[in-house]
C-alpha cells in the first residue's frame, strides 16, 4: 500500500496542511512527516485508526485504498425530526457545575436545521456573557462532529474542571493553542485553551441556537 499517495489524497480532499494534520491527530510533526518522506515508513493501525476516528475516514480505504475515502453517513430515518434531551445548563459566564442527573426536558427538531451530524448535545444558556448573539435561557444544540472543521472564530461547548462553558474560540494555528471568549469581551478574561489541555474538554461546536425555549419544539418529560 502506498501510504504516501493515500495520505497526500486524503490531505487534498481535508484542505489542510501536514503541519495541522499532526495538530488534529495529536501527534508530533515529524512523526507525520515521516509517513509521508520515509520509503518504509507508515502509520501503525492506532493511527490509522486515530485518523479514521478523528476525520471520519473510511478506515478500509486507510488499509486497503478501496471504498469510499469518507465513512458513509448514518441513513436518517424515515422519520425526519429528532429528539434530543437539554442535559444541563451551560454557563455563559462563570462555569456550571452539572448537578442534575436527569435532562431538564426535551426538545424535538427537525433534521434538516442540523448542519453537522451527530452525535448531539443540547444546553440551556446560563449567565449573559455571550450577549446579543447568544442569550439566558436559550436552548444551544452542539454537534461533536467537527474534527474536519477549522473551528477557529467558531463558538463552542467546553466542559472545564469546574463545570461547563460557552465560549467563542479564537486559534493560534501556529502555536497550537488559542483563547476562549465572550462575545461581551470586558464580561470575563480570556481563557488560555492548549488543544493538549486536560483541563478544558471541547464538547462540540454549536449548530444551532433557538431562542428562549421556542416553547413548541419542547417535549415536557413524564411525571415520575
Amino acid at each position: 500500500m502506498d501510504y504516501k499517495a493515500l495520505l497526500n489524497e486524503l490531505l487534498t480532499a481535508l484542505k489542510i496542511s501536514k503541519n495541522k494534520f499532526a495538530e488534529r491527530l495529536g501527534l508530533s510533526q515529524g512523526n507525520v512527516s515521516d509517513w509521508f518522506n520515509k520509503p518504509n515508513a507508515k502509520p501503525s493501525i492506532n493511527a490509522l485508526k486515530k485518523i479514521s476516528d478523528v476525520f471520519g475516514v473510511n478506515l478500509n480505504w486507510l488499509v486497503t485504498g478501496a471504498g469510499d475515502m469518507f465513512a458513509s453517513p448514518v441513513p436518517r430515518a424515515r422519520d425526519h425530526s429528532i429528539t434530543l434531551p437539554v442535559v444541563a445548563d451551560i454557563a455563559a459566564g462563570a462555569p456550571l457545575e452539572v448537578t442534575n442527573p436527569e435532562p431538564l426536558f426535551h426538545i424535538t427538531l427537525d433534521r434538516s436545521h442540523l448542519a453537522l451530524p451527530g452525535p448531539y448535545c443540547a444546553f440551556r444558556v446560563s449567565g449573559v456573557s455571550m450577549q446579543p448573539e447568544i442569550c439566558q435561557d436559550d436552548i444551544v444544540v452542539v454537534s461533536a462532529s467537527y474534527h474536519a472543521l477549522d473551528l477557529d472564530n467558531r463558538i463552542c461547548a467546553f466542559r472545564t474542571p469546574d463545570g461547563l462553558i460557552l465560549k467563542r474560540l479564537l486559534l493560534h494555528h501556529k502555536a497550537k493553542a488559542g483563547f476562549l471568549y465572550s462575545v461581551n469581551f470586558s464580561a470575563q478574561k480570556p481563557i488560555k485553551y492548549d488543544t493538549h489541555s486536560t483541563d478544558l474538554t471541547l464538547l462540540g461546536v454549536l449548530i444551532l441556537l433557538i431562542r428562549n425555549y421556542a416553547p413548541d419544539l419542547i417535549t415536557p418529560d413524564p411525571p415520575q
